[in-house]
């Protein structure tokens, strides 16, 4: 228990990005930078590796296109 008069600090943690999020990389020096990508495109792409979901990654496709 916090003591009432004691100072607290919270501190936010986010567990995951909306689907439609677009990942980007920051302009850091010496940071290797990457196509930016919808997060849902690659939770699709992750997720359907299981072998649990074996068969079913066509059902949806990218909703960006990969640049080449």
């Amino acid at each position: 228990m916090i003591a009432p008069k004691q100072a607290r600090f919270s501190i936010p943690f986010f567990y995951e990005p909306r689907v439609d999020a677009e990942i980007a990389p920051l302009p850091l020096e010496g940071a290797e930078p990457f196509e930016p990508f919808l997060y849902g495109d690659y939770l699709w792409d992750t997720a359907t590796k299981f072998v649990e979901m074996s068969g079913v990654r066509h059902l949806r496709q990218p909703r960006r296109a990969k640049v080449s």
